[in-house]
């Protein structure tokens, strides 16, 4: 397989994964024996649910679980481009996707009421803090692929999709192991997976486009020297 070949399949992946993963928060997570359900987009009616205060970890999953797969989705489009304007477009992009991310901390300050303790303010203050650092991240991110460092840049969305699987993964396995977990069905556990082999995904794209890079730059015919004028 080409490296072209290997690129287009990488980045076709990462969309389908991407879509996957995105697609998941629409279908019921939770089931309960009256016939309600809780989807994926839903997820803050779950913490009334739970025996007690949930733990930080968990309730930032809680608000933010979807945040992850909006964030994924829009970098499915950014990963192994080559042209100048498709550079251009995928860095307008990655500061959508960061744009996104403040718009998002912005609604957990938002959403505190004047009647929680303080202790609880101090909390969706922490959570909002820390979801302004993933799009100061992104920001970083747009910077260096617009100042061309794809394999950088690449690096980053690997790792970041890394970083969204085991925060995913973790509060699943926390939320199952609580009241709730008999009536949570599989489709709560299937956005790890997809983060997982959409960053495989970015891995074969990026791979496939370094490959295809060099490829071209072996088969580029040599410079004709020029003959030596005449004194």
């Amino acid at each position: 397989m080409t490296g072209m070949m290997l690129r287009r399949a990488g980045r076709l992946g990462f969309v389908l994964f991407a879509l996957a993963a995105f697609g998941l928060f629409m279908l019921p997570w939770f089931k309960g024996d009256n016939g309600d359900v809780i989807i994926g987009l839903d997820l803050g009616y779950v913490e009334s649910e739970l025996p007690g205060n949930p733990n930080p970890l968990t309730q930032y999953f809680l608000e933010q679980a979807p945040l992850p797969a909006y964030v994924g989705l829009l970098l499915a489009f950014t990963v192994a481009v080559r042209r100048r304007w498709a550079r251009i477009v995928a860095v307008v992009v990655v500061v959508l996707a960061a744009a996104l991310t403040v718009a998002a901390a912005a609604a957990l300050l938002t959403g505190v009421e004047d009647h929680w303790e303080p202790a609880e303010v101090r909390r969706y203050q922490l959570f909002a803090l820390v979801t302004v650092a993933l799009a100061v991240l992104l920001l970083a991110a747009a910077g260096t692929l617009a100042a061309g460092l794809r394999q950088v840049y690449h690096g980053f969305v690997v790792a970041l999709l890394l970083a969204f699987t085991a925060f995913h993964l973790v509060n699943v396995a926390i939320l199952a192991g609580q009241g709730v977990g008999e009536t949570m069905t599989a489709a709560a556990w299937l956005p790890a997976p997809a983060y997982l082999l959409a960053a495989g995904c970015a891995v074969l794209a990026a791979t496939g486009a370094a490959a295809a890079e060099r490829s071209e730059s072996a088969a580029a015919p040599a410079p004709v020297p020029q003959p030596a004028g005449r004194a």
